[in-house]
């Protein structure tokens, strides 16, 4: 009981490392993933994401960006809601949540990010607006 004890606070104490390097690396993606929205570079944005993104075809993941861009307009700001960070067989992710601005209307957008080998790569982009609906 005593060993497990140990071992239990040793994961912990990783975990807990691990936070603190990985959280902000998917950050500077979602940064990142912004700018590069807002310059039209949908290419680049695909060719640095991972498998989990690449499964999608490259020509849906064009029109979604392609519509979001299109329709909310320049990104201007957002605000972090929170985020998770889960470390399963399949892999580390890192899944951050935004209230975003952008030059046409309001989104909430998550973004899921792998970690691998100190870097964040795309795994899963999702956003919700009614401005994609309705300009």
């Amino acid at each position: 009981m005593r060993k497990s004890a140990w071992i239990l606070a040793g994961a912990v104490a990783l975990t807990g490392c691990s936070i603190g390097q990985d959280v902000p690396l998917a950050e500077a993606g979602a940064t990142n993933f912004h700018k590069l929205l807002d310059a039209g570079k949908f290419d680049a944005i695909w060719q640095g994401a991972s498998k989990e993104l690449t499964s999608t075809p490259k020509p849906d993941f064009d029109k979604l960006l392609d519509a979001v861009h299109r329709k909310l307009g320049a990104f201007k700001s957002a605000q972090q809601q929170g985020w998770n960070d889960q470390a399963t067989t399949n892999g580390h992710f890192i899944s951050l949540n935004y209230q975003s601005h952008y030059e046409k209307g309001d989104a909430v957008e998550n973004f899921v990010y792998r970690i691998d080998g100190g870097k964040a790569h795309l795994a899963g982009y999702h956003i919700n607006s009614n401005a994609l609906i309705y300009n």
